[in-house]
C-alpha cells in the first residue's frame, strides 16, 4: 500500500461524515474519537523471533503505562485502547502489522519497534500518515533523520533509547585516548545490521588515529576465521567490536586461538554478565562503552509493578514511550498524531517534575497552567528537537572474574551538540 493512498484515506476518514463512511472499517473508531470516545494507540513488539525474549517484557510495561494513564482518567479525560502487535523482529510484518493499526484501527500513536532494521521502514511512513511512533530500543544514528513531515516542521519519529552517536563517541574516545588505549591504528567489526554498521561508522569517525579496517560479519556464519583475517590484515594497533553476545563468543574465542594480537573496546550489546565472566580469561582488561543513566524517583515504582519481567532490557523505554504520548496529549488538549509530536519534547524538558505512575499529578499541574517534566522509567527522558534522550555513559573495563568495574563517567552535559545532524551535533544492547 502506498503512502499517498494511506495519507489519502487517513484524511478522508477524518473528514468524512458517517454515513458517508459506513462502510469502511474503522467508522466506529473514528466516529467515537470524534465524540470523547476511547483513544486508539498501539505496539508493535517482538513477541516472537529475534528478539523474543525481550518482547513479552516490553509489552507488559506499554500495557502498564496504559493501566497508569487510563487509572487517572486518562488524557482529556479519554481511555486509552491500545492494540498489541507482534512483530516478529522482522520488517516486512512488522509493515503489515503497522498497515492494519492505521487503516483499521485508526491509531494516532504507538510503542516500537525493538531493532533499527525494523524500525527504520515503519519511521519512513508515519509522518504521511500523522502517527506517532515512539521507538523503545531502536538506536541507529540513521534514525534522528527519519520520521519528518515534507517541509520538516514535525518529527513523527521519537524514541526512548539512546541514540548510538553517543556511543560511538565514547568507543572513540576509548580507542584514542592515552589514558585507555591511544591506539595509531584502528579496525572496526561489527553485525551487518543497521545497529552495527551505524555505530561502527560513527566510532570510527570519532577515533583520533588511522582507521585501517571496516568489516562487517554475518550472524548466521558459524566460523569467523577469515573475518578475523580481514580485520587484522592491516595490523591494527586495537579492535572496536560492535556486535552481540551469541556470535560474540565464538568470535572472540577464534581471536584467543589464532593469536592476533590488538586491544579491544567493545560495545554495550555486548555487556552481557554471562558473556564476560564465561570469556573472562579472554575479555579481562577489554573495555566497554556503556550507557549509564541516572535513576530517577519512578524506576522503583516500575520495577515494583513489572515484577519478575522487571529486569527485561528496554522495557522502562517502552513504558516512557507510552507514557509521553499520553502526556503530550494532554498538554496539547488534542488527541492527533499531529499534536504528540508537537507537544511530546516540551513534557521532557523544564517544569514540575512527574514520574512513573504520576499521570493524575501531571493533569493537575497541567490544569493550574504549570509546566511538567517528566523523569521516566528508563532515564530523565530529556528529548532534544531529534526528540531522543541523551544518557549518562560510563567507561568501564572487564576484571578478571568477568566483573566490570567504572573509569570514568560522562554526564549528558558532555554530549550536547556533539550528535550530529538532526540530533543537534557530531550512536542496543542486543538489538540497536
Amino acid at each position: 500500500m502506498s503512502e499517498k493512498y494511506r495519507t489519502t484515506r487517513r484524511v478522508y476518514l477524518k473528514g468524512a461524515t458517517a454515513a458517508g463512511v459506513a462502510g469502511l472499517t474503522g467508522l466506529s473508531t473514528s466516529a467515537g474519537a470524534r465524540q470523547g470516545g476511547a483513544i486508539q494507540m498501539g505496539s508493535i513488539l517482538p513477541i516472537t523471533g529475534n528478539l523474543s525474549a525481550y518482547g513479552s517484557g516490553m509489552q507488559k510495561a506499554v500495557n502498564i503505562a496504559v493501566q497508569d494513564v487510563n487509572d487517572a482518567g486518562g488524557p482529556l479525560d479519554r481511555q486509552i485502547n491500545v492494540t498489541n502487535t507482534d512483530s516478529q523482529t522482522q520488517p516486512s510484518r512488522a509493515i503489515q502489522q503497522y498497515n492494519t493499526l492505521v487503516n483499521e484501527q485508526n491509531i494516532i500513536g504507538f510503542v516500537g519497534a525493538a531493532s533499527s532494521g525494523v524500525s527504520v521502514p515503519l519511521a519512513q511512513n508515519v509522518a504521511a500518515d500523522q502517527v506517532m511512533q515512539m521507538s523503545n530500543a531502536s538506536t541507529s544514528p540513521a534514525l534522528s533523520e527519519i520520521g519528518y513531515n515534507e517541509d520538516e516542521s514535525i518529527k513523527y519519529f521519537g524514541r526512548t533509547a539512546p541514540n548510538d552517536a553517543q556511543q560511538g563517541i565514547v568507543m572513540g574516545r576509548i580507542l584514542s585516548d592515552d589514558q585507555y588505549i591511544g591506539a595509531d591504528r584502528a579496525a572496526f567489526l561489527f553485525v551487518d545490521n543497521p545497529y552495527g554498521q551505524g555505530l561502527a561508522e560513527r566510532a570510527r569517525e570519532q577515533f583520533q588515529g588511522e582507521t585501517v579496517g571496516m568489516v562487517g560479519y554475518s550472524q548466521r556464519a558459524s566460523d569467523y576465521t577469515s573475518t578475523l583475517d580481514s580485520l587484522f590484515q592491516n595490523d591494527p594497533d586495537a579492535i572496536g567490536f560492535i556486535g552481540y553476545p551469541g556470535n560474540g563468543r565464538t568470535i572472540l574465542n577464534q581471536w584467543n586461538n589464532g593469536g592476533y594480537g590488538g586491544e579491544w573496546v567493545l560495545s554495550e550489546g555486548l555487556n552481557s554478565t554471562e558473556f564476560l565472566s564465561g570469556l573472562s580469561n579472554i575479555t579481562s582488561g577489554m573495555y566497554l562503552a556503556s550507557p549509564d543513566p541516572e535513576e530517577t524517583q519512578g524506576r522503583t515504582t516500575f520495577e515494583e509493578k513489572m515484577g519478575d519481567q522487571a529486569g527485561t532490557l528496554f522495557a522502562p523505554h517502552a513504558y516512557d514511550g507510552l507514557f509521553l504520548q499520553a502526556l503530550a496529549m494532554e498538554t496539547a488538549g488534542e488527541a492527533s498524531g499531529t499534536a504528540i509530536a508537537q507537544n511530546i519534547r516540551s513534557v521532557s524538558q523544564e517544569g514540575e517534575t512527574v514520574t512513573v505512575g504520576e499521570f493524575q499529578r501531571a493533569k493537575d499541574l497541567l490544569a493550574n497552567g504549570e509546566d511538567i517534566n517528566y523523569q521516566g522509567a528508563s532515564s530523565p527522558v530529556n528529548l532534544n528537537e531529534a526528540l531522543e534522550p541523551l544518557n549518562q555513559f560510563a567507561i568501564l573495563q572487564v576484571q578478571d572474574d568477568g566483573s566490570t568495574e567504572v573509569l570514568e563517567t560522562i554526564p549528558r552535559s558532555f554530549f550536547q551538540g556533539r550528535l550530529g545532524g538532526g540530533s543537534g551535533g557530531t550512536t542496543t544492547t542486543t538489538q540497536g
